[in-house]
């Protein structure tokens, strides 16, 4: 059986892997000849990773936040990541770029993970989520979580 942490951590690690590469080496600091260059591209993935979460109520202890507002804390952790990992990840080699891959996605998930706490909602899907607030209201109450952020 699946677990939330799974889940995150899969969803998470597609995200990674449908990375065009140049946005992989921006991040990585590469360049297209894998000449180390300046990082760029992080707040962008951050955007990319937290908008993956669409489909989930998001606590911050009682406030409820919609996925948009944990991008900085997803770009604050991208931060994070070691260089070498990230570089691995832009690895010729498809084995070693996969496992540094599944490495950032278990550091990016433990950290959100730890931050805050995920719901599944049952009536919103992935790819559209239109009616977040109808679906939230519906399956936790129209009180709980104080003030939404979008």
């Amino acid at each position: 059986m699946r677990t939330l942490e799974n889940e995150i951590g899969t969803a998470i690690e597609v995200d990674l892997a449908v990375m065009p590469p140049h946005q992989r080496r921006a991040y990585a600091g590469l360049d297209q000849y894998r000449r180390p260059v300046e990082v760029r591209g992080v707040q962008e993935l951050a955007k990319g990773i937290a908008e993956s979460f669409g489909a989930f109520a998001i606590f911050d202890v009682e406030t409820v936040l919609r996925s948009p507002a944990i991008a900085p804390f997803v770009t604050q952790t991208l931060y994070a990541i070691p260089l070498e990992l990230r570089r691995a990840a832009c690895d010729p080699d498809r084995l070693k770029a996969e496992s540094a891959r599944k490495e950032m996605a278990r550091i990016i998930s433990a950290a959100l993970l730890a931050r805050y706490h995920f719901e599944p909602l049952k009536h919103v899907s992935a790819s559209c989520h239109p009616n977040w607030e109808q679906a939230f209201d519906q399956q936790f109450g129209a009180g709980r979580g104080g003030d939404r952020h979008e």
